[in-house]
């Protein structure tokens, strides 16, 4: 069982003050999934034998483990307390949770990205695992770590979580050795950027099951932030062309198109918001800051978004979302010229990479999560 304990009391609302960082408190298939391997030459068993690590029992199975810092962002995000119960059920014997509450944006990860640094000695592992993200079953933890276990020359696991939102599997959840570094910078909007690594980074595009489910129960809150803050990704509509991010701008566009198809679907009022707030933010009607919960721009928009009833979401979206031509036009409008020229040139590079690997046969690797022997 994890570490519960608390570095400082808590109000009696059972929160803790702004910024305060808390230690908190079966099933596998075996399947085979294709993932990408990256980064520079691997690094020697020597240097991965001095992660510090725990030999603890967990019945009758004895193994060395090696301990995990479970960093959590919380603003406020209605899956929470799932969170942290899900972690309480994970069948791994050393684990610590430490929660930042309710900072701004790039403060929060600057601060998670220091503490992984300074606690580089006392943590093998460490898991950055968002508050509205929550473990699907009590395996997935050590599932993870045998990941690191088995390839000595892993720094940066990167695994798909599976999204209410887009009703699909998008990136992810991250986990890192203790060799990972970051270096300070002053990004706003893409405010977690790959540390430095001596190893490589692995991406599970397509977990072998359901290993972490991710807003799956939002306040209509979190669904019109949801919306706000990866349209201003998609569009990077105040960026700047030598700032743009060509294959973010891609990714989060095709995240956009499922939550509209969801929506289309369903017709659950959320995503009707998150929608409304994305096509906000492709008009230039949110400012930058709209991926701050507490900026006072969204904090209006919703509050008239909330006004509207389901009929009035849809007349409002049905117009610009309804079909996927639509849907990419209002896209290209919102980057601009320049910033869709460089959108298709890296999606066109990309798709060559891909076919050149898939001929050479050097795609992907397979890997296996949750394999018994």
């Amino acid at each position: 069982m994890g570490s519960i304990q608390k570095l400082r009391p808590v109000r009696r609302t059972g929160r803790l003050e702004p910024g305060v960082a808390m230690p908190i408190a079966r099933r596998t298939h075996g399947l085979r999934r294709r993932s990408r391997w990256t980064g520079p030459p691997s690094v020697s068993r020597m240097e991965y034998d001095s992660i510090a690590v725990d030999f603890r029992s967990q019945g009758s199975m004895r193994r060395r483990t090696p301990r995990v810092l479970v960093l959590t962002l919380f603003s406020g995000e209605r899956e929470f307390d799932r969170c942290r119960s899900s972690l309480e059920l994970q069948e791994y014997p050393s684990w610590e949770q430490r929660v930042f509450e309710n900072l701004p944006n790039t403060e929060a990860h600057a601060r998670l990205y220091e503490t992984i640094m300074t606690e580089r000695e006392n943590f093998g592992l460490f898991l950055k695992l968002d508050a509205d993200m929550v473990l699907a079953d009590g395996e997935v933890l050590p599932d993870l770590v045998r990941v690191f276990e088995e390839r000595p020359e892993l720094d940066h696991l990167v695994v798909a979580v599976t999204d209410w939102m887009t009703d699909s599997h998008i990136i992810g959840a991250h986990l890192f050795s203790n060799r990972v570094r970051w270096r300070r910078h002053a990004e706003t909007l893409y405010v977690d950027p790959d540390p430095d690594f001596p190893g490589r980074k692995l991406i599970v595009d397509e977990p072998p099951r359901d290993l972490i489910l991710h807003a799956g129960d939002p306040s209509p809150l979190q669904a019109f932030h949801f919306g706000a803050h990866r349209a201003l990704q998609a569009s990077q509509v105040y960026r700047k062309l030598r700032d743009a991010r060509p294959h973010n701008a891609r990714i989060q566009r095709q995240y956009l198109d499922r939550v509209w198809d969801h929506y289309v679907r369903s017709g659950d009022r959320r995503l009707g918001l998150t929608v409304l707030a994305a096509d906000m933010v492709f008009k230039k009607e949110l400012p930058p800051t709209a991926n701050e919960y507490s900026d006072a721009a969204l904090l209006a928009a919703f509050e008239a978004a909330e006004a509207l009833d389901d009929g009035e979401i849809r007349e409002r979206l049905e117009p610009r979302w309804g079909s996927p031509k639509m849907r990419r036009q209002i896209w290209a409008e919102a980057l601009g010229p320049a910033k869709f020229t460089l959108v298709r040139i890296r999606g066109l590079r990309d798709a060559a990479t891909s076919a050149v690997k898939g001929l050479l046969g050097t795609s992907a690797p397979t890997v296996e999560i949750g394999t018994r022997a």
